[in-house]
């Protein structure tokens, strides 16, 4: 049968080919076809100019061709589509075109990288406008461009590389990029509260330097605060993005606030969603994973319509993933028992003295054999060189290292053409997504001790079996978030060669992060009025009670843990909206090189952010928390030009301008940006490159109205510890209750802060001899100033101290602010001694620079194995030469690549992937090498001198994939992730105390994941 249908085809071809020639029509279409395998082209460019096409499919199947998008006539879109691959048109009649070969062979394939972004054909010599309405712009650049590499180095995921490559989300695709060097590439980021979400750090920058669009249009922030000792910072989430609707992710390296605006200082990284699908299609997906945890369920659809002059592309997906806990890894079941040090449990319940230091529980092993059967029977008394505590080696286990998820999204895009010259256009997105992990661990804030005459601490871990009756019921802190935007707006042809596009975006993100926390004392039947008592008055401004520690080892029910614990939220919410118009013109005068091409940009928006707990974790009826209110908006202004100059056929320039204005409720601030980018092309497939730009970074909303934020928190008084002689590295001698003062801490924002500034320069060269090979290198150079920084309470008591002995001048304005936000007791008459430490204020200062320097590199080839089908092999690689930061001036500067407690990134990341096609199979092979970084007793002590310290193994992962279509219908797919099941490389110096032997922010012991996939295609059936 099947030899028969082959002369059938032939038969047919060979028919057609003798036929007379007919006039070839010359109606003008415009067309709008993706880069994708030459039949796919034929078939869809014959539905569109409503003509039948007659052609070999077994002789075409392993080529591919770019997209074609514009206006042009059958014969020159068809001459468009074959260029470069052995193949002619001939038309039999008005309606009916062959293909066949140019000659006894056809030539090998001429086509672009497979990962190249379709840039815009030049335009068709048409009586129609049509075609300047739907240009298609590289990233980088306002101006359409002839040329897929310009100045700036650009790196482009497709939706193909993104399944081939074994990635299941979008977030995963974008951190195993080379260039993601930073120590964030876990499942979530567990600071503050936005566990819920993922994100990059480029060359090991704050994730805040990356500004994220989506169809070139800001993204909304995650409006959960991101919280560490230096800074607070909303971030960009990148779960809610749906990897189903995603046509291609872009990644612009480096400083291009030019042409993009605020925080584009490490890179622009750009979303695109499909705009257009020849066939409707519905995916579905299942992955699990054979050790355990962690399935996931994926259904997408997508289909386009066309009425009339109206275009619509509907896209939608839904999936859910089931939690992954850690005790369903070998690696992590158990506190760590193959190190340097014994096995230890972690501390689950203990109470001790602050002033003194004394364990006050437990103080026998019978204080903990109530407790006994809890933790899996793994709970008992344990004493140690820092006091005595009830533990448990699987304490640690009940964690999720992968979020239980429920999602749902969908997009639109819809144009509709007035005329020729004007085009209407929509473009929709929504996504909501549902996330919950556990918490187990709670704790009383300080108190004063009535019967000790101590300040304390209470810690408690209430195990899985008094909290629930299922590991579900486990998962007691829950996220739901929803993500919109929506934009509407114009392309017009105003004459002259000029097109002018104006639009309108709004795009919003809000965040419910639900939290369980223990009752405080106020409520009468709740744990914390049963241990602590009544309160008894105030000492040191700390309340004071006479706690009954024996209920400490009493276990409690799952049906009393749900008495003890309640429920509130922190809701949260931002938006960006923005009004843009955009004239381009391509030809605004000719020089020897070519036409000279100018953009002209006028940006207004407006962006808000709202933080808002409910009363309940305001009110102290929940302990330990005190959450504040916070919230601010402010208006922006912009505008900015591009000029392309092609100056010689050898040379092209492109300057890049822009200013950008902030009102913040009246705390008004500016910042002019501009970039330089030079292409040389001393021969055919040889670009020399190179560019200069300057960047910044607008304070975030949360630095600038976050609010106050007030807490119990512990610091050095290095001003009494110098009067009684303790001072420099003598200073933690100093008696321990001049070491861990109880003070309250207010942080505050502030609305005056200037734009972090950064500068960029880079060069490289990139060498293509042939259409199948090509290879880039780049250098790149970041210098960051004025970055935001929380004042931490050591700088400012360091600043008390130097103020008093004359390091810093007495009437210095960090002396004056110094005095301002210590807060001290009156100092007893006849002491030498300052009053008692009772309270500081920090707020946000500019005030720290980062310096960062980095070599990438790819390389592509594509060779063509005649019946063997074809190879495609891609190499990408990136090296951090230089990191260095200086938090404060006159500090020296930290080079986070020698200094291990302050950095754990990455120094070097590669990317290998090779391809093999041959018909309806294809079969992908991908890694990602990860090097080596430090150990933890490195990083415990800031160096690699000393005994142990050294850095763990490079980790290796492999992904595979093997794709097989049965028919032009269907399309079925197997992929493995982490083919190998590789662990993260172990850690034999990290605590016996902790489950995860390794650094939990670089690496997962998720191991091997394994996916079915089946896609089917309405059209193909319908043809």
């Amino acid at each position: 049968m099947r030899a028969l249908t082959k002369q059938i085809r032939a038969g047919l071809l060979a028919a057609a080919l003798a036929a007379p020639v007919a006039v070839y029509a010359q109606v003008t279409y415009p067309f709008d076809l993706p880069a994708q395998a030459l039949a796919d082209s034929l078939r869809a460019f014959g539905s569109q100019a409503r003509i039948n096409v007659i052609f070999d499919p077994a002789a075409v199947r392993d080529r591919n061709v770019p997209a074609l998008k514009g206006s042009y006539t059958s014969k020159q879109a068809l001459a468009k589509l074959l260029e470069g691959t052995g193949y002619t048109a001939e038309f039999t009649d008005a309606t009916t075109v062959v293909i066949k070969p140019q000659g006894p062979k056809p030539t090998p394939d001429k086509t672009r990288r497979a990962d190249d972004k379709p840039v815009e054909l030049p335009e068709a010599q048409s009586s129609s406008t049509s075609s300047k309405l739907d240009t298609v712009t590289v990233l980088g650049s306002l101006i359409p461009r002839a040329q897929v590499e310009t100045a700036s180095m650009l790196i482009t995921i497709t939706a193909e590389d993104i399944k081939n490559r074994g990635f299941s989300s979008v977030a995963d695709a974008l951190q195993n990029a080379t260039v993601n060097t930073g120590a964030i590439n876990n499942t979530a980021i567990n600071t503050g509260d936005i566990w819920a979400a993922k994100t990059l750090s480029l060359f090991g920058l704050d994730p805040s330097y990356t500004k994220f669009l989506v169809d070139g249009r800001p993204m909304p922030l995650f409006s959960q605060i991101a919280q560490t000792t230096s800074v607070d910072q909303l971030y960009t989430n990148l779960t809610g993005i749906p990897i189903d609707l995603v046509d291609r992710i872009e990644i612009l390296p480096g400083g291009q606030s030019s042409l993009y605006g605020s925080d584009a200082v490490a890179a622009v990284v750009n979303i695109v969603l499909k705009k257009h699908v020849d066939f409707g299609s519905v995916n579905a997906r299942l992955g699990s994973y054979p050790s355990g945890g962690g399935r996931e369920r994926l259904l997408s659809a997508s289909e386009s319509f066309q009425v009339g002059k109206l275009d619509l592309m509907l896209n939608a997906q839904i999936g859910d993933q089931e939690p992954m806990w850690a005790f369903q890894r070998r690696i992590t079941a158990q506190n760590f028992a193959g190190g340097v040090n014994p096995q230890q449990p972690n501390a689950d319940v203990f109470a001790l003295g602050l002033f003194t230091g004394t364990t006050y529980f437990p103080q026998k092993p019978a204080d903990c054999a109530k407790l006994s059967g809890l933790w899996g029977g793994s709970e008992g008394y344990h004493k140690d060189s820092s006091g005595t505590y009830c533990g448990s080696v699987s304490s640690g286990a009940y964690t999720t290292m992968i979020n239980k998820d429920k999602s749902a999204s969908a997009s639109a895009h819809l144009t509709y053409a007035l005329n020729d010259r004007v085009q209407l256009y929509t473009d929709l997105f929504d996504s909501y997504e549902e996330q919950a992990h556990p918490l187990s661990s709670f704790f009383t804030p300080f108190y004063w001790d009535s019967n000790l005459q101590d300040l304390m601490f209470v810690w408690k871990s209430f195990a899985p079996e008094e909290m629930a009756n299922n590991l579900d019921g486990l998962l007691n802190q829950k996220n739901y978030e929803n993500t919109y935007t929506a934009t509407f707006g114009a392309k017009a042809d105003v004459g002259g060669g000029w097109v002018l596009d104006a639009a309108v975006t709004r795009s919003g993100e809000s965040s419910n992060n639900r939290q369980t926390v223990l009752w405080s004392s106020r409520r009468p039947d709740s744990f914390g009025a049963a241990f602590l008592g009544p309160q008894l008055g105030t000492m040191y401004g700390y309340p004071v009670y006479n706690p009954n520690y024996g209920l400490l080892s009493n276990p409690v029910t799952p049906s009393e843990f749900a008495k003890y614990v309640g429920s509130a939220s922190i809701a949260s919410a931002s938006r960006n909206d923005q009004l843009r118009a955009q004239a381009t013109q391509s030809s605004l005068f000719t020089l020897p090189g070519g036409d000279a091409g100018l953009a002209l940009v006028a940006e207004t928006g407006y962006e808000s952010w709202n933080y808002r707990p409910a009363a309940l974790l305001k009110s102290g009826d929940l302990l330990g928390q005190t959450w504040n209110p916070g919230g601010g908006d402010r208006d922006r202004y912009a505008t900015a030009a591009e000029l392309n100059l092609p100056v010689f056929k050898m040379f092209t320039a492109d300057l890049a301008a822009r200013y950008d204005s902030y009102d913040a409720q009246g705390a008004k601030f500016s910042h002019p940006t501009y970039s330089l980018g030079l292409e040389f092309r001393p021969v055919d497939g040889l670009l020399l490159r190179g560019k200069y730009s300057t960047s910044f970074k607008a304070p975030s909303l949360i630095d600038q109205f976050e609010g106050g934020n007030v807490r119990q928190s512990t610091a050095w008084d290095y001003l009494n510890c110098a009067r009684l002689g303790y001072t420099g590295a003598n200073v933690n001698k100093c008696p321990v209750k001049y070491l861990q003062v109880p003070i309250t801490l207010t942080e505050v924002s502030n609305p005056h802060l200037d734009p972090l500034t950064a500068k960029t320069f880079s060069y490289g060269a990139v060498w293509s001899p042939t259409s199948n090979l090509s290879m880039s290198v780049d250098y790149q150079h970041i210098a960051i100033k004025d970055e935001v920084l929380k004042e931490n309470t050591d700088y400012l008591l360091q600043n008390e101290l130097y103020c008093e002995n004359g390091t810093l001048d007495p009437q210095s304005p960090s002396c004056t602010a110094a005095r301002a936000q210590i807060m001290r007791a009156p100092a007893t008459p006849g002491s030498p001694l300052a009053g008692r430490l009772l309270g500081v204020t920090t707020t946000k200062i500019n005030i720290a620079q980062e310096v960062n320097n980095s070599i990438n590199a790819s390389f592509n080839y594509k060779l063509d194995i005649g019946w063997y089908g074809r190879l495609a092999f891609d190499l990408a690689y990136t090296r951090v030469l230089t990191h260095r930061h200086q938090t404060f001036p006159g500090d020296p500067e930290l080079d986070f690549l020698n200094r291990p407690h302050y950095s754990t990134e990455f120094r070097t990341k590669g990317n290998l992937g090779l391809t093999w096609s041959r018909g309806q199979w294809n079969a992908t092979l991908f890694g990602t090498y990860y090097g080596p970084t430090p150990n933890y007793i490195a990083y415990r002590n800031d160096s690699y001198d000393v005994p142990l310290a050294g850095k763990v193994a490079a980790w290796r992962i492999w992904n595979a994939s093997v794709n097989y279509s049965p028919t032009q219908a269907w399309r079925l797919s197997l992929r493995m992730n982490n083919l190998m099941n590789s662990m993260p490389p172990i850690d034999v110096t990290y605590p016996s105390t902790f489950n995860q032997p390794f650094n939990a922010g670089n690496y997962n012991p998720y191991g091997r994941e394994i996916f079915v996939e089946a896609r089917y295609q309405f059209g193909h059936a319908k043809q």
